[in-house]
């Protein structure tokens, strides 16, 4: 399983040494390292954490590595292994309500997997679910904000990163329920996201991304504001027929925006701005409508499976 790919941090060698990280207990009794870094720590404390760790240190040859200890190489980032020992080692508590640097919910996802330490795994993957949801209801209510830092929440393109990142992810893991939203976000906000960081997925989801960009934003406006058009929607006890028309007219060529703007499926009252209170109630009325619809069609507009079928092999969190 290969990880995404990320920068050397500034505490590995550049020359292929072993560095020694933060986390070394003086009286650990074996080093663990990844790529150039190593850590020493408990291997009794590394086995009731993982069944794999068991078995994998159980079937070590003993050979003395360093001060003693002999030395277990894994073929892991160092920062994925530093996110999972700091919480194995240092009790790191990651509560629901407190957001995670992406980097820690990506090596809790892939770590999480392969070392089988499901708490982790499933902690990381609500998150991630909740950010990019399964369902309308939860993107209502998701923030990225809530479940994310950002290391430079100043930077314009590390949202656009977490998305590509999320991707890659859920490639790498099977996770394909990820993909609609994620897919989505990056189609939607494709102006934004720039050469670099799209580079990182592969040449068959660039294509559906940038193929659905068009296709979205005209299942947009047909879903979500064909009651502007009064030859398909005619409001029933319009009180203002000569203001409300017009208005409808101007908010319709309005909403025909370049592909780079950002679908939103909540409603908004600036929709309905101008027109009398029959003619809002319609509206939100419809727009709810057409939010579902699209909701539910939305992984068919990236050539996946339906809701049904990507869900059906989700995991329980």
């Amino acid at each position: 399983m290969q990880p995404i790919k990320r920068q050397r941090t500034e505490s590995e060698s550049e020359g292929g040494q072993p560095v020694r990280s933060d986390i070394w207990f003086d009286d650990g009794n074996i080093i663990v390292q990844a790529e150039d870094t190593q850590f020493r720590v408990y291997r009794g404390t590394l086995c009731s954490t993982s069944e794999v760790f068991k078995d994998t240190i159980s079937n070590m040859i003993e050979a003395k590595g360093i001060e003693g200890c002999p030395i277990l190489f894994l073929s892991d980032y160092a920062a994925d292994v530093t996110y999972i020992f700091r919480t194995i080692f240092y009790r790191w508590s990651y509560q629901d309500h407190e957001p995670l640097p992406f980097g820690a919910i990506s090596a809790f996802l892939r770590l999480g997997r392969k070392y089988e330490m499901k708490p982790l795994f499933d902690g990381a993957l609500r998150r991630l679910t909740a950010v990019f949801p399964q369902s309308i209801e939860q993107y209502a209510s998701g923030n990225m904000n809530k479940n994310i830092v950002f290391d430079n929440p100043e930077a314009p393109d590390r949202r656009s990163e977490i998305v590509i990142d999320t991707i890659v992810l859920a490639r790498t893991l099977e996770l394909p329920f990820l993909l609609p939203s994620a897919f989505w976000f990056a189609s939607t906000n494709i102006l934004s996201i720039g050469t670099k960081n799209i580079g990182a997925i592969s040449e068959g989801d660039r294509v559906t991304i940038f193929s659905a960009v068009n296709p979205l934003r005209v299942a947009y406006a047909d879903y979500l504001f064909d009651w502007l058009d009064e030859t398909k929607v005619e409001a029933a006890g319009c009180s203002l027929p000569q203001t409300c028309g017009p208005t409808k007219v101007s908010h319709s060529l309005n909403f025909w925006k370049p592909p780079g703007s950002a679908l939103v499926l909540s409603w908004r009252p600036a929709a309905a701005q101008g027109l009398c209170r029959s003619c809002a109630g319609l509206g939100k009325k419809r727009y709810g409508e057409g939010a579902k619809r699209l909701w539910k069609e939305l992984p068919s507009f990236f050539g996946l499976p339906a809701w049904e079928e990507l869900l059906a092999g989700a995991p329980n969190v």
